[in-house]
């Protein structure tokens, strides 16, 4: 933490950009560490130079009290706050004699006022920060800290939104802007009390440039230059200044030639970057902000243009590849449109019209991505988030973690109290984790209870959202309280789970069946033997509760493999693909997963999507990852990769697919590295599979077969 003696600072309101100096002289030292917290977002030089190579720090969190009256949906609820800091070794930046510690300070979502679509989100006016140096030289250490006697300058950046862009301009800059603040307009500090809440070391990657690309330039237009990055990411774009003014607007699309702005949040929220009076030879690119884009144009004069993909620095540990275009397209698609929605420690619904982390969203992809990518703090720290913004009087859960507004329902996006903890346990049997939610868990289920009308979620808080399915390729048929109910049961069923594994007294059985019970009696029609007539995957939300019978399951695998192609939503396409996975109906996951029919995903493929659509059709945004909660089908369904949180353990019982071709993949479970392959010939398939750890078994004709290092055995077998 920081020293007890550093004050917070608190800047000049309204100032967009502020930069903070302090001097400290030392006349040796060994080792030279900073703790430090700027809110939104801060930028650390000493001596001129900038500290690392990270971007957007510190991660985004609930940070304070604020007035939730101007939400588009007022709120009574009492949230609880943390706020995350950085430690920083900078030794290597610091010098014997006179050091200048200088601070760069943007909005971020602390002070987000230009986008208020979901209604005034801010948590105050003026950009905060606090900092404490320790210099250790020969074992004894001295502490220099924010105390007020800073000097503080409104800087060259004059605007920094999250969602409109930055300016910065260089009539306010000079070569020493960072070391010396005597040519800058000098503006006011105060010390002001800390924060009334829980203050945490980041341990959650920050946000990083991740790879570059050399963009393709497309044309000419009357104000300046097309170019194309070949993929839709996130990011911004660096470029080498040749001296003028210059602009670089963002877009996901094009039409007739031009970059088109509605799937980003149409022509009233573009994302633009500007730099006036630039300096030539300088490399230029923005401190507080990035875009979503694939294409765009950039008006000024302009040499050694680069796209930057930034994101959080989690990597990606798993890797897949077959001989069918779709899967392979839609392994690469998702883990895009997943890590260009990792930023600041949460997972977004989009990268521009609303960066927020959505706990529908994020509860239905939660597990595809800490199946595929080392996220393990990532989703730890957002989990947090996700406490936070449960109302500590009534347990109800909110629709965004952070909490800033946002439409959803009680039960697919409330239910990420219950549902990111299970798949957290599922991938890694942290139990102790376990025990800091499941008090959360019961509390939500608790408030759940009171949403009920004859036992069915009909409703949330008063002038919210109640939304069931959502972005269903027709109008959402599903009625709203059979999906809320669903998750409601399936939530109560995870308690029961994870009571069971840590020893917690509490159980929900009774209420279970119940609650099934009541589901039946309002949803399922012995004529048509289905619930809600079979639409848009009803019926099967009610066989995974159990609910129905093995004619329900007939139809709805034949439904489905005359269909060829979804009909769903985002929950009832996960559902469905669970659902297939966990019941041996491998074939027909693998045609809905690999189909080109409309809905699918190899429609989108083949409409020239590098990322996921928000909507089958396309029409909204082009970077969504809901859809790919489905993806962890491909290794638990098509593959056959099962796992066993209690002891550890990850079983590999192979799936006989020839309709694939070869197949190699690769995964960390449990810490666990795992690389497989299987590879088909005229009698079966031969699997290999390779590891370093124990707790690996290759499943074959019912026997668990030890993986010691390596095992290579010829497989025969039939999926449904």
């Amino acid at each position: 933490m920081f020293s007890e003696k550093a004050k917070w600072l608190s800047c000049q309101p309204f100032v967009q950009s502020p930069i903070v100096y302090k001097t400290i002289s030392v006349k040796d030292f060994t080792s030279v560490e900073i703790a430090i917290c700027g809110l939104g977002y801060y930028e650390l030089f000493v001596n001129g130079t900038r500290v690392g190579e990270e971007f957007f720090k510190p991660v985004f969190s609930d940070y304070s009290d604020r007035d939730f009256s101007d939400f588009l949906y007022p709120l009574a609820d009492k949230t609880s706050h943390t706020i995350y800091y950085n430690k920083t070794d900078i030794s290597g930046y610091f010098k014997k004699g006179e050091n200048t510690v200088a601070v760069m300070l943007g909005n971020g979502f602390y002070r987000q006022t230009r986008r208020n679509v979901e209604g005034n989100t801010k948590f105050g006016d003026s950009l905060l920060l606090c900092y404490s140096v320790r210099v250790s030289f020969n074992g004894v250490t001295e502490e220099f800290y924010t105390d007020g006697s800073e000097i503080a300058t409104s800087g060259f950046i004059t605007e920094n939104s999250l969602f409109f862009g930055e300016i910065q301009d260089f009539s306010l800059y000079n070569d020493e802007i960072f070391k010396c603040p005597d040519k800058q307009k000098r503006i006011s500090l105060t010390v002001v009390p800390e924060l009334e809440a829980k203050y945490f070391l980041q341990t959650c990657p920050n946000d990083k440039i991740i790879r570059k690309i050399i963009p393709s330039k497309i044309s000419e237009t009357g104000n300046g230059v097309i170019y194309d990055a070949g993929e839709n990411i996130t990011g911004f774009v660096s470029f080498t200044a040749k001296g003028g003014n210059v602009s670089i607007t963002h877009a996901e699309n094009l039409s007739d030639g031009k970059l088109d702005f509605f799937s980003a949040g149409s022509k009233d929220q573009i994302s633009r970057t500007q730099y006036l009076d630039t300096v030539k030879g300088k490399i230029l690119h923005p401190f507080f902000c990035w875009s979503g884009f694939r294409y765009f144009e950039v008006e000024g004069a302009v040499e050694n243009l680069t796209v930057c993909v930034v994101h959080s620095g989690v990597k990606v540990n798993s890797s897949f590849e077959c001989g069918n275009e779709v899967l392979n397209w839609l392994y690469k698609a998702y883990l895009r449109t997943q890590l260009g929605n990792m930023h600041g420690g949460i997972p977004s619904d989009c990268p521009h019209r609303e960066r927020l982390g959505y706990t529908g969203d994020g509860q239905l992809i939660c597990e595809s991505a800490m199946l595929l990518t080392d996220s393990r703090l990532f989703f730890e720290k957002w989990l947090n988030d996700i406490a936070d913004c449960q109302d500590v009087k009534t347990g109800h859960v909110q629709h965004t973690a952070p909490l800033c507004g946002g439409g959803g329902g009680p039960g697919g996006w409330g239910g990420a109290m219950a549902l990111v903890p299970y798949y957290h346990y599922k991938l890694f049997g942290d139990k102790a984790l376990v025990r800091k939610y499941l008090p959360g868990i019961h509390r939500y289920l608790n408030c759940m209870a009171g949403f009920t009308e004859n036992g069915l979620i009909v409703k949330e808080r008063d002038k919210g959202w109640c939304l069931g399915d959502w972005c269903t390729p027709e109008p959402v048929k599903i009625p709203e309280p059979f999906v809320n109910t669903f998750y409601y049961i399936k939530c109560m069923q995870i308690a029961d789970y994870l009571a069971c594994e840590t020893g917690d007294n509490a159980r929900y059985t009774a209420l279970i069946s119940k609650t099934k019970e009541l589901l039946k009696e309002k949803y399922y029609d012995r004529k048509t033997n289905s619930f809600c007539g079979g639409v848009q995957g009803a019926d099967a939300f009610a066989l995974s509760l159990g609910l129905g019978n093995k004619d329900m399951e007939k139809a709805l695998i034949e439904k489905y493999t005359a269909l060829g192609c979804f009909d769903t939503g985002i929950f009832g396409t996960d559902v469905l693909c669970s659902y297939l996975a966990e019941n041996g109906y491998e074939k027909l996951l693998f045609k809905l997963l690999s189909s080109e029919k409309y809905p699918s995903f190899g429609f989108m493929m083949k409409n020239g999507a590098t990322t996921l659509w928000e909507d089958w059709d396309g029409r909204s945004s082009h970077n969504h990852p809901m859809f790919g909660a489905c993806v962890k089908q491909i290794f638990y369904g098509l593959l056959g990769v099962k796992t066993d949180a209690t002891e550890k353990k990850v079983f590999i019982k192979p799936v006989y697919l020839p309709e694939t071709g070869d197949v190699n993949y690769s995964l960390t479970v449990f810490g666990k590295k795992i690389k497989a392959a299987y590879i088909y010939d005229k009698t079966g398939f031969s699997v290999k599979i390779d590891t370093d750890c124990e707790g690996i078994f290759l499943i074959d004709n019912g026997e668990a077969i030890p993986v010691y290092k390596h095992i290579n055995r010829h497989l025969k077998g039939e999926a449904k």
